[in-house]
């Protein structure tokens, strides 16, 4: 309100904002819009908004503004390979803003520690399985939400186990002979892995 000669914003640093590609300045008579295209987590900060008169008086507002990470999931691998008898950790990293609630879901059902004694979501989001079998393998739900926006996003993760082979002789030793002058035949047992 008034008759201002200048209208200029600054940024959170304090640096006088100029117009460029990311950044563009609409100045009216006494209206200026100040518009951040593609805004990223480091423009959230105290932008000012500062006006000038003929006589060299200024006056200026503040604006906070807040910028919100939506629902990402970042790379998440599938499927994610496990030794038996270890304890796998499935990865499902996931961010937001505010951070998200992530629920994970095994043949349609939710895991929960208290029904599930080997099973502990980390606090990095993981899944926690501790000494893993191949009746753990299957594909697996990453299910993260944050519920002041109402966005809900999924990824399924399939977990493989792998058994080392198994070497098993059905006699270890046995013995042999054969006379003079006469052949010796030796029947070796078949060996089996698994």
């Amino acid at each position: 309100i008034g008759e201002p000669v200048r209208l200029e914003w600054y940024n959170p640093q304090g640096e006088r904002i100029v117009a460029s590609k990311r950044m563009a300045l609409h100045t009216e008579t006494s209206r200026s819009r100040l518009i951040i295209y593609n805004a990223i987590i480091e423009d959230a900060g105290i932008y000012r908004c500062q006006a000038t008169d003929a006589s060299g008086h200024t006056e200026e507002a503040s604006v906070v503004l807040e910028i919100y990470q939506r629902l990402t999931f970042r790379d998440v691998q599938s499927p994610q390979e496990f030794r038996h008898g270890e304890t796998a950790e499935v990865v499902c990293d996931v961010i937001s803003s505010p951070v998200p609630v992530v629920v994970w879901y095994y043949q349609d059902r939710e895991i929960t520690e208290e029904h599930h004694s080997r099973y502990q979501v980390l606090p990095n989001n993981n899944l926690q399985i501790h000494q893993v079998t191949k009746a753990d393998e299957g594909v697996y739900r990453c299910e993260a939400s944050v519920e002041a926006r109402g966005e809900i996003d999924f990824v399924d993760i399939a977990v493989v186990v792998n058994v080392p082979p198994v070497l098993s002789v059905a006699q270890q030793s046995f013995n042999a002979t054969a006379d003079y002058q006469e052949s010796g035949h030796l029947y070796l047992h078949h060996v089996w892995i698994s």
